[in-house]
Formats: structure tokens, sequence, C-alpha cells
């Protein structure tokens, strides 16, 4: 199989904004069906790319051809979806978080198994060029062993979006909030980069009872919060070494706190910004090794240079298309999807409870 034929469902603000631009890039892939519950989303997407559309899933699952199904609906429904396309026979490739509980992570993780399915889940951060870099420079110990890292993931929430195009409710609804849409995806970077956690804590609540919708076509629908849309959270790494991560949505754009800052016995490394932040993308190194005459701020440029790079999502779309042509296990792999998941799971429960809570799953 050179080429992958897939079908995407959810043709909504992500597919839109980060996967339909670059459909015709993927070498290995074709489009040959979308999906979406609203007709008005998926009609326009099947004429743009000359493919069939569907309102119903299981509609697109009998009667479309195609191998892969492509998972870009809302966090909530991404396990019943998933789940469909494997008992289809599908290969699945989803947006993060593969599913809500650890439970319905691991019945991914045996269907897919049973049936020889590629399973594959973003956050494909733990591919990304400039990660890899970030990973390189931990391996070579150039900060030395690491003490502690800080992630923020803290952001102003859809609702706040000046011209979001769909209704945002689902995102402060039971089972999403920013710690499943947003955090997720600081998490999965925090474990690539160091490792399975070993315990976790937390504090969380809901800060902002209700919001209102700033802009675009639900502009000032009041919007009831569900979910907790503030989390603290502290892990443990074994060997001494612990991190943090903020995730909230919060009335604010602008921070000068990094997005992620590691320390080590000898330097920090820190990145910053990209995307749709007012910061353009930067990776910084501070080595204090005066024995070298080595003392300072140096800027690192990541490996291999991408100009612009692409979107994380469609690298971690291409990831799985190569995975389904070569025959090979994913590095998104779903196991590492269900470490982020357990870590969500237990950080909530130490948060209620007020007691750590030992994380069992691996990758």
């Amino acid at each position: 199989m050179d080429k992958v034929k897939f079908a995407i469902v959810g043709c909504g603000s992500v597919s839109g904004n980060r996967y339909f631009p670059h459909i015709r890039a993927l070498g290995r892939g074709m489009l040959t069906a979308v999906c979406d519950t609203v007709e008005a989303r998926a009609r326009p997407r099947a004429e743009e790319f000359g493919v069939p559309f569907y309102t119903s899933l299981d509609e697109m699952l009998a009667k479309a051809d195609f191998d892969l199904l492509v998972n870009l609906t809302n966090v909530p429904t991404h396990y019943a979806l998933n789940l469909k396309g494997l008992q289809a026979g599908k290969h699945v490739y989803t947006q993060k978080p593969m599913t809500v509980t650890v439970e319905e992570a691991t019945t991914l993780i045996n269907e897919a198994a049973r049936r020889g399915l590629t399973l594959v889940s973003e956050d494909a951060g733990r591919i990304f060029p400039y990660n890899l870099t970030i990973k390189k420079l931990l391996d070579e110990g150039v900060i030395g062993k690491v003490v502690w890292a800080r992630s923020r993931c803290t952001h102003w929430g859809p609702a706040i979006i000046d011209n979001w195009p769909t209704d945002p409710a689902w995102f402060y609804s039971k089972n999403a909030g920013p710690l499943r849409d947003v955090g997720v995806e600081r998490l999965q970077l925090l474990t690539a980069l160091l490792g399975p956690a070993k315990r976790v804590t937390a504090m969380s609540g809901i800060n902002q009872a209700e919001v209102v919708v700033r802009g675009g076509p639900n502009r000032g629908k009041r919007i009831k919060v569900e979910e907790d849309d503030l989390t603290l959270i502290t892990m443990d790494f074994g060997n001494s070494i612990f991190a943090t991560l903020d995730a909230a949505w919060v009335n604010v754009r602008a921070t000068r706190v990094p997005d992620l800052e590691i320390t080590g016995q000898k330097g920090v490394i820190t990145s910053a910004g990209g995307g749709s932040k007012a910061r353009e993308l930067t990776l910084e190194l501070y080595r204090d090794e005066p024995q070298l005459g080595i003392r300072g701020w140096t800027e690192v440029q990541q490996i291999p240079p991408l100009t612009p790079p692409p979107p994380i999502q469609v690298i971690g779309l291409a990831h799985a298309l190569d995975c389904i042509v070569e025959h090979k296990k994913p590095t998104l792999s779903a196991e590492f999807a269900r470490h982020a998941t357990e870590i969500i799971e237990k950080a909530y429960v130490a948060a209620r409870t007020g007691v750590t809570q030992t994380l069992e799953t691996t990758f």
C-alpha cells in the first residue's frame, strides 16, 4: 500500500484551521470522504475535495471506501467514535485526548491489537522537530541532571476567541475542560521529555461559573461551566525529578512566562511562543559552567530546520500514514496517550481527596 485512503469525521474549527488546508500535501494519504453531524459543515468540504459527505459516522463506515478514520470531533465523543472505527476494521488517527478514562483507552488498545489495526493518537508534540531538539539537549546532558520542569497551558478559552466559528459550549462541559483539551498536550510533552510519571497530586476547581461568548455566530451566548476550568498539577518522575503544569481557561491573553522551562544542575532550557501566540517560537539555553568559561543565554536552532513548520497536527497525521504504509509501531502510540489520560484522571482524584496518587500505566 503506497497511499492510504482516509476519511475525516468532524469538519469543525480544528479540521478547518489545521487539517484541510494541508490535506493535498499529504503524499501518502488520499481523502475519500468526510462526515459531520452538521451538513452545512460537511458539504462545503466534500465539494472542495470532490468526495462524498455523510452526516452519520455509521453510514460513512458502511458506504465509504477508506482504510483510516481521522477523528477530529470534540473531546467527549472521541472514545465512542474511535471504537466504532476499530470495530469496523479501520485504522484510527484521533485528536487528543484519545479517551477520557484509562479504562476506555485500554479497550481501544485491546481492540486495535485484536484486529491488527494501527491506532495513533495526537498530540504530535513528541515528534515535532522543535521538541526533538529539546529531547536531544536533555539526552546529551547539556543541562545536567534535570531538577524540575515548569509548563504552562493556561489559555483564554474558545469562548473568548474573537470569531470562534462554532458553538464553544462543549469545551466547558463535563469531561472536557482545559486540562483535557489543551493541558493534555503539555502532559504528553513532559512525559516525552522526562519519561513516564510515577505520582501526581493537584489542586483543581471551577473559577468562573459562567462564560459569555465574545464573538462569532454565538456571540452573547451564556455558557455554564461544568468541568474544572482551573487545575494546577505536580508530578513526580522518580529520582527526585519533579514537574508542574497549570491548565485553565482565563480571560487574559498575555503572559511573559515561558511555555516550558526545564532546570538542570548545569543549565536551563526554555521555550515559548509560536502559532497564534504573540511571540515567535523561540528556544533558549542557559549554561552555567564557569570551569569551561560558559555562563549565559544562547538561542538554539531547532533540528532539522523547518521554515515555516507545518501545523503540529498535520505532522501527526503524516506519522499515522507512514506507520500504516510501513507497518511500524507508532511513536504517537495509544499507550503513550493512555498514560497522559491517567495523569489527568488521577489529578482530579488527588484534587478531590487531597491524597497524592500513584500512577500505574507506562509506555
